[in-house]
């Protein structure tokens, strides 16, 4: 700011010494108009220095809209049953300019029978595992992302249960850096004190289905547990 009133109050002081020098000729208007063209491209200049842009963080998740868990199940004794259909992979990808985090949470507290809706199976038979397929590191906090499933299973909730956060290396990258595979697996395998509850229940011979929702949001920090 301070040059520019050097600048105004020199080119003034000049312009009034030419002012008296040629009060009688034509050129007081010829110069009137180059010190007003002067003084625009001045501005113009400090507008284009201010001139100031934001790009927008990228974050897409690729992965199936259709995608659910469905099991069949076929009754052979009191407390038997045969698996007639395991749940199917579900495989997902991550695009990012940015860090995120990222959580899975059921719909419905129940699987529902396909055939007979009123037949119902509590959420915590299945669990699930994440298992990464891209090139970024999922070994922990100081890795590329944390996998909260890493070498455990967890249980399906109504409630989002985060599974997959930014490392202090970061997790920013494509689908060949954030690629990764959802598998199902039936938690009475993990756990015998179930068997006697479920088969407690009667389950009668159906496929069972639920859906699920997965939930990308941005992380600018590496998270930390509460």
């Amino acid at each position: 700011m301070f040059r520019r009133i050097s600048f105004f109050l020199g080119a003034l002081f000049v312009f009034n010494l030419i002012m008296m020098k040629l009060h009688q000729t034509g050129l007081l208007a010829l110069l009137l108009l180059l010190l007003t063209a002067s003084l625009v491209g001045a501005q113009e200049n400090n507008m284009e220095i201010r001139f100031d842009s934001r790009l927008e963080s990228i974050l897409n998740l690729n992965m199936d809209p259709e995608a659910n868990i469905e099991f069949g199940l076929r009754q052979i004794s009191d407390e038997l049953y045969q698996v007639t259909k395991s749940p199917e992979d579900v495989n997902f990808s991550i695009e990012s300019t940015g860090s995120w985090n990222l959580s899975i949470s059921a719909i419905d507290p129940y699987f529902k029978g396909t055939s007979d809706s009123s037949q119902k199976i509590p959420l915590d038979f299945i669990g699930f595992t994440i298992e990464s397929l891209g090139s970024n590191w999922d070994n922990g906090l100081f890795s590329n992302t944390a996998n909260l499933t890493k070498d455990t299973v967890l249980t399906l909730s109504v409630d989002k249960i985060t599974v997959l956060t930014n490392g202090k290396r970061g997790n920013v990258g494509g689908s060949d850096k954030n690629a990764f595979v959802i598998r199902w697996k039936f938690t009475y395998e993990e756990e015998a004190r179930k068997i006697k509850r479920f088969a407690g229940m009667k389950i009668k011979d159906d496929y069972y289905a639920g859906k699920f929702f997965i939930t990308l949001s941005e992380s600018q920090t590496p998270w930390k547990p509460e």
